[in-house]
């Protein structure tokens, strides 16, 4: 930690030379899983992505370059965002890196990440396990444009080793998708579809830890128990002086979205419902027995000194579309979000943004024990996750920042009666802690070095803790 240190505060303070050599710095952009293109598990994303997406994943803070002053008060740049999670608008006039002409263009997507990960296992359930060190390596590329005035596309794919490179085998890698859409934009409305993602369902950031693009499980799995929403579906909104009025909505399998990673409880065996899929198989292909939906109202503020962020996301969960007579999973998640922007300048320009957030999710679990198929249990699932962290970033760009995050659920099973005995509902109670200590140095307008330390923690009920360190020191392009 005091190399870590040392090495935030030499790069905070020569920041402003290399500002002078490189040009005038944009202010950062808009989480991976989450969860996640759509779900994933947490170590492979993400969504996360990725990590995450999430699982269903959700992945995926950062780095952003808007090409007009207008860009920045547009959803999905500014502060407390990334735009490896919410992309900034597209600039009117085409990009220097682009072909075509001011009406109809396509660009670039280009974002990679390299460098070390050191990983310390502190206390695990496995005394065996070993810790690692791993050379990282995350590629994003793609194309997006303009078609016309109002029309917009953008097309997103991502290539990734996974955890300890296990991704990998003979060179090739896994490889996922990410945003897909095509959006048409008139009259300050907009309307998306496609694999979307639901900017209402994107929690603030400290955008000096998306160094692994916020594909490590330390970054994108807290945006996934959040209900990051990157999945098939379509949405819709209305912008009015600052006030975003949203609605959009998805229907598929589990795996087709990000946000069904929240939904908690056990199925088929012990496992989440976005792992359900992947349970069994058919010709390469998951389960297609599941189908989930979720519908969510938003509102959304931005203003010059702060930003706040109301969700509501309603979902319905058919267990098995091969019966008629399982009984539906429906629950809801209520979330929201603020952040602050503070701009000081002892000598230097800085800009200082706290931020909070909170999500709260409650559905149905289903009765996994046998003879009780096609039940529901009486206790229902519940999980509240909260982050909160500070950025102090020096001319937008270069600084430290720090993020925590907790997500504490009560998941119910069930005991059978037996002879005097009546059956029984126990709850198991898990607490999950994320911290995350990051700097970043942008080297040029597209080229950053990072460093940050990571640490985690699981309590279950009745078992011993977990606990991990990481330690990553990373180079990344974002174009």
């Amino acid at each position: 930690m005091k190399r870590l240190s040392v090495f935030l505060s030499v790069a905070l303070w020569t920041a402003p030379a290399w500002a002078q050599t490189a040009g005038a710095s944009p202010a950062e952009s808009s989480p991976s899983t989450v969860p996640s293109g759509g779900t994933q598990a947490p170590e492979g994303a993400p969504a996360a992505e990725s990590s995450g997406q999430p699982p269903p994943g959700p992945a995926t803070a950062a780095e952003s370059s808007p090409a007009t002053p207008e860009a920045k008060s547009e959803p999905g740049a500014g502060a407390g965002k990334s735009e490896l999670l919410t992309p900034p608008a597209l600039p009117a006039a085409r990009p220097s890196l682009a072909f075509g002409n001011d009406t109809f263009y396509v660009k670039p997507i280009l974002a990679l990440a390299g460098g070390v990960h050191v990983e310390r296992l502190i206390q695990t359930l496995n005394k065996n396990r070993e810790s690692r060190t791993t050379t990282l390596a995350l590629t994003r590329f793609g194309f997006e444009g303009k078609l016309g005035s109002y029309v917009s596309f953008r097309s997103e794919f991502e290539r990734n080793i996974r955890a300890h490179g296990s991704g990998v085998w003979e060179g090739t890698a896994s490889f996922s998708v990410r945003d897909q859409y095509l959006r048409l934009q008139r009259w300050n409305a907009t309307a998306d579809a496609g694999i979307i993602t639901d900017q209402a369902s994107v929690d603030f950031i400290s955008t000096h830890i998306a160094d692994v693009l916020l594909a490590d499980k330390y970054t994108r799995d807290p945006l996934l128990y959040s209900g990051f929403n990157r999945g098939q579906g379509i949405q819709a909104s209305y912008l009015w002086h600052g006030l975003r009025a949203g609605l959009s909505f998805t229907a598929a399998n589990p795996l087709s979205t990000s946000a069904s990673y929240q939904v908690g409880g056990t199925f088929g065996g012990g496992s989440r419902l976005w792992e359900r899929p992947l349970g069994n198989f058919r010709i390469g292909q998951p389960d297609d027995d599941l189908h989930f939906q979720m519908l969510t109202p938003s509102l959304t503020y931005t203003h010059e000194w702060f930003e706040a962020k109301a969700a509501l996301q309603t979902f319905n969960v058919n267990y098995q579309t091969n019966s008629r007579t399982d009984p539906r999973i429906k629950g809801y998640n209520v979330r929201g979000n603020l952040l602050g922007k503070l701009r000081v300048d002892p000598g230097v320009p800085l800009l200082i943004t706290p931020f909070v957030n909170y999500a709260r999710v409650e559905n149905d679990v289903t009765n996994s024990a046998a003879g009780f198929g096609d039940t529901l249990l009486e206790t229902r699932y519940r999980a509240n996750t909260f982050s909160a962290g500070l950025d102090v970033s020096l001319k937008d760009r270069s600084g430290i920042g720090f993020e925590m995050a907790r997500v504490s659920d009560k998941s119910p099973t069930f005991i059978a009666p037996t002879g005097n005995t009546p059956a029984s509902e126990p709850v198991t109670h898990t607490l999950q802690t994320y911290v995350n200590v990051g700097g970043t140095w942008w080297l040029t307008n597209e080229v950053a070095l990072g460093a940050r330390y990571a640490r985690y923690q699981k309590k279950v009920t009745k078992l011993e803790d977990e606990i991990d360190a990481s330690y990553f020191l990373t180079l990344r392009m974002v174009l």
